[in-house]
């Protein structure tokens, strides 16, 4: 969870998530994202979740943007440590109806 208590949305971030090979093609990582946008958006209120992903991992792009219908936010150059530019990929959470809490 983003940890500024001033920002106007409440933002997540996905810092990381792996399938064990052996294990991929199987909806994992698809049923794990989709635990962890609801977690996000009934017990954090999240208005929206951020991920990085490698511009080269066509498995990941795949997944976020035609499955879970995250959006290309931003391209960061150079982000990973071997030099690999990095695509920071956004979906906005839908509240399903769940109202944000008021301040008191």
């Amino acid at each position: 969870m983003d940890d500024e208590p001033d920002a106007e949305e409440l933002a997540a971030h996905i810092t990381s998530l792996s399938v064990l090979r052996t294990h991929r093609r199987l909806g994992l990582a698809y049923k794990l994202m989709n635990f962890a946008h609801d977690a996000m958006e009934l017990t954090q209120e999240s208005d929206y979740v951020s991920l990085h992903v490698r511009v080269s991992n066509r498995a990941a792009l795949g997944l976020y943007r035609d499955r879970l219908k995250y959006r290309v936010d931003n391209t960061e150059i150079g982000y990973y440590a071997d030099g690999e530019d990095a695509y920071q990929m956004k979906k906005d959470l839908v509240r399903r109806g769940f109202p944000k809490k008021v301040p008191q």
